[in-house]
């Protein structure tokens, strides 16, 4: 019985360090700080500015993480991923400056230096300065509710391991890659700044938190269908068969469906011509 208790006693010690140096590890590389250089950009307030910044919000998925009236959403809550929420936009950003807001979402940097790991900015970093000006204005418009979520994020163990391994990565874009105005050429462009949040364009990968879910390469996506059927993906989140397409059949009911129906097929023209000839970009 004694080397029951001793191999139990090794056992709860050894799981006991693994849970301590997995907190530690991760908690380095969550409080790393990150200097970026910020772009000088001011919120329009325009009442044209403000009400393309609401629809901006829609497409780039502010509003489908945040909630579509900004007052935030728990996106996890469990013992092994933790609290993982959105937080309310006008809480957060009332002490944020326009400049904190740049470097937030066109960065991934909070206002401590910090990063973000639970937002697209790998899509958001191509939003043009104009945009970015819209959205911010749009934000400024919105102001606290009873029904305001709080933005707190607190890591259980697999978040943490998903953070050491990389599976979900810091958010960080230090390069700025953005235009000063939206291009006209809307399909490249929308393309980037809202697919390129969960895609990539040109192979597929696992999705971020859930590897046995795999996210086709976009380009080879556009290129499968013809554009009616195109458009109904994009309006509606049916594909080609009437198969539950999980998140891209919420995404295209509550955000995607806010793109014109020019830019969708803008956006299937630049897809068809990047699967045809692919470019370095």
């Amino acid at each position: 019985m004694i080397w029951v208790k001793r191999t139990a006693f090794a056992l709860v010690g050894t799981i006991v360090l693994a849970v301590v140096l997995l907190y530690v590890a991760s908690e380095w590389v969550l409080r790393q700080t990150h200097a970026t250089l910020v772009e000088p950009i001011v919120a329009d307030r325009s009442p044209a500015g403000l009400v393309e910044g609401g629809r901006l919000a829609r497409i780039v998925g502010c509003r489908g993480c945040h909630s579509p009236d900004g007052t935030g959403r728990v996106l996890a809550d469990g013992l092994m991923i933790g609290r993982i929420a959105a937080p309310a936009l006008a809480r957060r950003v009332a002490d944020y400056s326009d400049m904190d807001l740049v470097r937030l979402i066109r960065h991934g940097v909070k206002r401590d230096g910090t990063a973000l790991h639970v937002m697209p900015t790998q899509a958001l970093t191509h939003l043009s300065d104009d945009d970015v000006a819209r959205i911010m204005g749009w934000v400024r418009t919105l102001r606290p509710s009873p029904n305001d979520v709080a933005g707190t994020v607190s890591y259980g163990p697999l978040a943490r391991l998903l953070v050491l391994t990389g599976a979900l990565d810091s958010k960080v874009q230090p390069i700025d890659l953005a235009p000063p105005r939206r291009p006209t050429g809307t399909g490249r462009y929308f393309a980037h700044v809202s697919c390129l949040a969960c895609h990539d364009l040109h192979q597929a990968k696992p999705e971020e938190g859930a590897p046995a879910t795999i996210i086709p390469a976009l380009a080879e996506v556009g290129a499968a269908y013809d554009p009616k059927a195109f458009h109904t993906l994009l309006r509606t989140g049916v594909g080609m068969t009437p198969r539950d397409l999980g998140l891209m059949s919420r995404v295209a009911k509550g955000d995607l469906k806010m793109l014109t129906d020019d830019e969708i097929a803008a956006i299937q023209a630049y897809l068809v011509r990047e699967q045809n000839h692919p470019s370095t970009q």
